[in-house]
């Protein structure tokens, strides 16, 4: 079954399952914490402000593919109003995390930008917020292992950038686990912000960038590499010397196969990149980017892609538990999960299948 890439309500899909109806365990390490809210979560949110803010009351997230991925952002304009307080903050994360829980996920990878708002929430106080609520969650307990990646947004400025990186490296012991560079991609360059992203390196901190998503951000490619990242989001467009460089360096790639369709940075998903990258079984982790702007769980995408790709079970399961060897957590947790898996697979014996 190949799916109708050009569909714009795309939650017709989401009663897509992974085939033959089995679970599979997943993992997902591209996931921005404002993005992944559900919309029966922003809907209480939007009950909580709209005496004060009327004017939220009639937000509504686009079910259509975008014109271009500028359009993407302005949509966060009114999230950030609707979680513009501490407990807000809080509440999202655990309930974003619960979402992920879910739908499978056993370890999950979150990342937010730092922000701070007049309401008295600072850039320390939003990260010790998330942090408090990623540590309440253990496997034993919940079935789920979350960890955070803190966000440098490509509009700021080296202090800026500089003072992300420095909360990251203070509550490392908390569960940071790496830092990223996201953002609108017709803003800033890399070479404005990169020796924050250098100094995290010297603190034990991996990196992630948002790398190739539009082919005007080419330019920037070599300088991004000399960091150089442990994994890349995205990387839809790629130059020969790019592409030479990750593949000899063996980079893992984030893959947001519905996320990169509706910004409208991939035709359709028979041409998405991510076919280059299985075809030669290079390092890629199957994700979701923002499930809650786009309406696709992380199951969901694993589904696509098999429609797509005429996927099997026992290859998708393989494309799972590789994602553990590219996490940012360490030695123990990539050991404990492979386990988990390992137990998962016996129980349910894909070699008959």
């Amino acid at each position: 079954m190949r799916l109708n890439l050009t569909k714009e309500v795309i939650s017709e899909y989401q009663t897509l399952r992974i085939p033959n109806s089995r679970p599979i365990f997943v993992v997902e390490v591209h996931a921005h914490i404002n993005g992944s809210i559900s919309p029966e979560t922003l809907q209480q949110l939007v009950e909580r402000k709209k005496e004060k803010k009327p004017h939220l009351a009639q937000f509504i997230i686009p079910k259509r593919k975008l014109d271009v991925i500028d359009d993407f952002f302005p949509i966060f304009n009114f999230i950030y109003q609707l979680t513009d307080d501490e407990e807000s903050i809080g509440y999202i994360t655990e309930s974003v995390i619960h979402d992920f829980k879910k739908d499978g996920v056993k370890y999950l990878e979150l990342r937010t930008t730092p922000r701070n708002d007049k309401n008295g929430m600072t850039k320390e106080s939003y990260v010790c917020v998330v942090t408090s609520v990623i540590q309440k969650f253990s496997y034993s307990e919940h079935g789920i292992i979350v960890k955070l990646i803190l966000s440098v947004d490509r509009r700021n400025t080296l202090e800026e950038a500089m003072e992300t990186v420095n909360l990251a490296i203070r509550y490392k012991n908390r569960g940071i686990v790496g830092v990223d560079l996201c953002g609108d991609t017709s803003k800033g360059h890399i070479d404005n912000v990169k020796p924050a992203f250098i100094k995290a390196k010297e603190h034990g901190l991996k990196v992630t960038l948002h790398f190739g998503e539009v082919e005007a951000n080419i330019p920037e490619h070599a300088s991004m590499l000399t960091i150089p990242p442990d994994r890349l989001g995205h990387a839809t467009h790629l130059d020969p010397e790019s592409r030479d460089f990750i593949y000899a360096k063996y980079i893992p790639i984030e893959m947001c196969m519905t996320s990169n369709l509706l910004c409208n940075t991939v035709k359709n998903y028979q041409e998405h990149h991510i076919q280059d990258f299985l075809s030669l079984n290079y390092p890629c982790c199957i994700c979701t980017d923002d499930k809650g702007v786009f309406f696709s769980d992380l199951s969901n995408e694993y589904v696509i892609a098999a429609s797509t790709f005429s996927l099997s079970p026992k290859i998708l399961f393989e494309l799972s538990f590789q994602s553990i060897d590219y996490i940012f957590g360490c030695d123990d947790i990539k050991i404990q999960l492979r386990k988990i898996w390992h137990d998962w697979y016996e129980s349910y014996k894909f070699e008959a299948i």
